[in-house]
């Protein structure tokens, strides 16, 4: 497997707030009454043909309600909604989903609870399904910084791919397995899933800070989830998103930047069913767009 380098040219963006990851950004808000409602819609097509056959979509969704609800006071619930599905050459280039849930108590105080709820899949490293369940806390430490924990419930499942009937040396030509000139035929492939559940901790520090009056949103966080049972087998999660302004107030330029990194490739050879190489520790992404808000 190669690592996802994207340089999206054309964003479309129908958008009502600027949403960022599993977090929405309340602080404009706070002190006005009643409830707010926003609603965010992403959508991304390209596609190439000819001496490059090359087809991209993504689909983003973004609901959210801030305000008071009956005895509970500041109060923000979040439902977004995201999907890429890119092909290469008609192989599976990128192929993820994500659903995410989350509800903060005192969302704009220095200390808000939330429970959160998460249902996603990223085939390109072999995850076919992963479900996060749980509650937490975020703790503002200085302005623009945070901390958030969460004690998360989690089911997984991986998908396998194991070869039998060769020696795990050979090396593949034309579809046999050779070794010293000599072919070997009698190979048999299998793929299935791995199943597991167990607790993760998730602990998130985050900076954003608006300058130049607001017109440049410096926003950056990590994600740091470890298994309870076993701090060796860990997710870790770079996020950075810098949105400029332009001449003209409701169109922006949007620059993403992601890292993930998973402990379970790193040092240890599973082979990607689609590729017949070795799924790699790291995944990056980088987008460039613009963000039209009205």
């Amino acid at each position: 497997m190669f690592n996802k380098l994207h340089i999206i040219t054309i964003v479309l963006s129908m958008v009502t707030a600027p949403i960022f990851s599993q977090d929405i950004d309340t602080t404009d808000f706070e002190e006005e009454g009643g409830n707010e409602m926003f609603t965010s819609v992403d959508l991304s097509y390209s596609q190439d043909k000819g001496n490059t056959d090359f087809l991209s979509m993504y689909y983003g969704f973004s609901f959210s309600v801030l305000g008071d609800v009956g005895p509970l006071t500041d109060t923000e619930f979040s439902i977004n909604y995201s999907r890429s599905d890119d092909k290469l050459d008609g192989e599976s280039f990128s192929d993820d989903q994500s659903l995410t849930a989350q509800f903060d108590l005192w969302a704009n105080q220095r200390i808000s609870p939330f429970l959160f709820f998460q249902k996603s899949y990223d085939k390109t490293i072999g995850l076919e399904n992963r479900m996060n369940a749980g509650a937490g806390a975020k703790f503002v430490l200085l302005k623009g910084f945070s901390i958030s924990y969460a004690f998360l419930f989690e089911l997984e499942s991986y998908k396998s791919y194991e070869i039998s009937g060769v020696d795990s040396t050979l090396e593949e030509a034309d579809g046999y397995y050779y070794y010293d000139d000599y072919y070997v035929y009698d190979t048999t492939y299998s793929t299935g899933t791995t199943d597991s559940s167990f607790l993760r901790h998730s602990i998130r520090p985050k900076y954003k800070v608006k300058l130049f009056d607001g017109n440049v949103v410096f926003d950056y966080r990590f994600y740091f989830k470890p298994r309870v049972d076993n701090f060796q087998d860990y997710l870790l999660e770079h996020e950075l998103k810098i949105s400029i302004v332009t001449f003209y107030e409701a169109l922006s330029v949007d620059f993403n930047y992601t890292s993930k990194y998973n402990a379970r490739y790193d040092g240890v050879s599973i082979i990607n069913p689609d590729t017949g190489s070795d799924y790699l520790d790291t995944d990056e992404n980088i987008s460039v767009g613009l963000s039209f808000m009205f």
